[in-house]
């Protein structure tokens, strides 16, 4: 029997519902971000208004030094909940986050597996962009990893105040990151790694589904995968998503798996067949 606990999914910020809750929290029904509101400093305050105003009945006496950290774990929960697996009847273990990487994956999976001690009857692997960042950091005898992803106009190093690494180690990150990104070495290295997990997968015969949402990996070029590149290509401008058309589109991206793949259901059982 297929149950949530051993369907995982494994992707990035199309199906993390990224940005999806971005109109409820900012008062702007089409609003435009760039990234995620996480990335944008200008939403935090209003993320953390939006993260007391939901959960003030159960705070109790609040630390106004930890808010910002539990307001985006806050938000990357909820968001998860929105995102366009909430339209199965079928429930997953959805392991989506922005900016994620083949190895992020590969990492995630063998992380919940030594959690759980479940291994996933069903794996839906999504591609991403081919700009994502990532990097290991060994530390005083301990091994980090990160998707830290370095943009010139962010030029100086943060802490990110969700991870529980020590600065020291996300400093080290931050400066791969950057030399990845100036050595244009990064859509080679996500190239390489994806070919590799997906290889690996089928090594250690691992039942894998794959989702395109972009483009630019060949694994997911073949007959086998849901293509939903051309809705994901409708809420995408530059390098932000029109939040209420992502909204909108959660639905048919839905519908688009669901047609290839009945066994999940829909919560809302319509006729997909043009979809």
């Amino acid at each position: 029997m297929i149950t949530q606990n051993n369907i995982l999914v494994l992707g990035d910020c199309a199906s993390a519902g990224t940005n999806v809750l971005a109109s409820e929290i900012l008062n702007v029904p089409d609003v435009l971000i760039e990234y995620s509101m996480p990335w944008n400093t200008q939403y935090h305050q209003a993320i953390d208004f939006w993260y007391l105003k939901n959960n003030h009945k159960n705070l109790g006496l609040i630390d106004y030094n930890n808010v910002r950290g539990k307001a985006l774990e806050y938000l990357y929960n909820q968001e998860i909940k929105n995102s366009y697996w909430k339209h199965f009847k079928t429930k997953v273990t959805n392991l989506s986050k922005n900016g994620a990487t083949a190895y992020g994956y590969y990492k995630r999976l063998i992380k919940y597996e030594e959690r759980t001690g479940i291994r996933p009857k069903v794996i839906f692997v999504t591609d991403y962009t081919t700009s994502h960042n990532w990097q290991r950091v060994n530390y005083k005898g301990k091994k980090y990893f990160f998707e830290k992803n370095f943009d010139e106009r962010k030029p100086e190093f943060a802490v990110n105040p969700v991870l529980s690494s020590p600065v020291e180690v996300q400093k080290i990150a931050f400066e791969k990151a950057k030399t990845n990104f100036y050595k244009k070495n990064i859509v080679w290295r996500n190239k390489s790694v994806m070919t590799w997990f997906i290889k690996w997968l089928g090594m250690k015969n691992y039942n894998y589904i794959k989702l395109k949402f972009y483009g630019g990996f060949d694994e997911f070029n073949d007959s086998d995968t849901v293509d939903c590149s051309d809705l994901v290509s409708r809420y995408t401008v530059g390098h932000g998503d029109r939040c209420d058309i992502k909204n909108k589109v959660g639905l048919e991206i839905a519908q688009r798996i669901q047609n290839k793949h009945k066994w999940l259901g829909l919560l809302n059982e319509v006729e997909t067949s043009n979809i």
